[in-house]
């Protein structure tokens, strides 16, 4: 027996952060990169949906590229405080990446990474809250995979966690948040899409399911990042959306020996963040 998991709900094009104003809870958590996003207005954006929807937000801020155990564990613990009902991620694929691994340590503290590394062996989720995520950037699909990269610098290991359980309940694919990326970034992460899309439909485990995703998803790249990168901004709207089917096709047939040697290089060069694909 195969299985295939999504998200719930899946809500894109022009204006589609204002699915936030359909979540349903009290309070939620926002966990946030570097600042591009609130620079760009989106992070007020979200949180006036949110308020409108009668839920009150928290802000954790400055989640750093390749995130740490020390911010995920800072993350788990101002949320176990503030006790939110929903975990709210936007931006690239490091927030996003932090704030489940932060999901998982509010829900059941007593945890360890040790416990969470060993595949799709995660405890039940969503005893405490939900999972929405909104990505910045095109390329690691995290918004809709089963799959979170976390690293522990002190002993240069990254800590690859996959479970269906931390796929997010709801993501919010807008491409006005894709419109903000600089050129060399939509070069490095459409390499990413485009290598999620190529080992998806090579591995193993490519399924019926999985197979028409990853070769749209390449189609898309072909067609449309050099002209996104040149600043089409019609194209970054397909970069967009074409990256979130990649992602679709690997959560569910898994990556290949590309991401196997980046997770060990990223971690040996811990001090810098390596780009995916190239």
């Amino acid at each position: 027996m195969s299985r295939f998991t999504l998200p719930r709900d899946i809500y894109y094009g022009p204006n589609a952060l204002e699915a936030l104003k359909t979540l349903k809870g009290k309070k939620a958590v926002m966990v946030l990169g570097g600042g591009s996003m609130k620079r760009f207005g989106f992070v007020d954006k979200a949180v006036a949906y949110l308020k409108e929807a009668g839920i009150e937000t928290k802000l954790f801020e400055n989640v750093e590229p390749d995130p740490s155990v020390e911010t995920v564990m800072k993350g788990a613990a101002m949320m176990r405080e503030f006790e939110p009902d929903w975990i709210i991620s936007m931006g690239g694929g490091s927030p996003i990446d932090a704030a489940k691994a932060m999901w998982a340590f509010y829900e059941y503290p007593e945890t360890t990474f040790e416990d969470l590394i060993t595949p799709f062996n995660f405890p039940e989720l969503r005893q405490k809250a939900k999972f929405c995520a909104i990505p910045s950037t095109s390329g690691t699909a995290t918004e809709v995979t089963a799959f979170s990269v976390i690293t522990d610098y002190a002993k240069g290991i990254k800590y690859p966690l996959a479970d269906f359980n931390i796929t997010p309940d709801v993501a919010i694919v807008d491409p006005a948040l894709a419109e903000t990326m600089p050129p060399h970034l939509v070069a490095y992460t459409g390499m990413d899409a485009l290598t999620h899309a190529i080992e998806a439909y090579v591995s193993t485990l490519h399924t019926v399911f999985t197979d028409p995703l990853a070769i749209e998803a390449i189609h898309i790249v072909e067609k449309d990042l050099i002209k996104s990168f040149k600043g089409d901004m019609t194209c970054r709207e397909e970069m967009h959306y074409g990256q979130c089917l990649a992602g679709m096709a690997f959560s569910n047939a898994l990556l290949g020996i590309v991401h196997s040697m980046a997770h060990k290089t990223g971690a040996a060069f811990s001090t810098g963040h390596i780009t995916h694909g190239l």
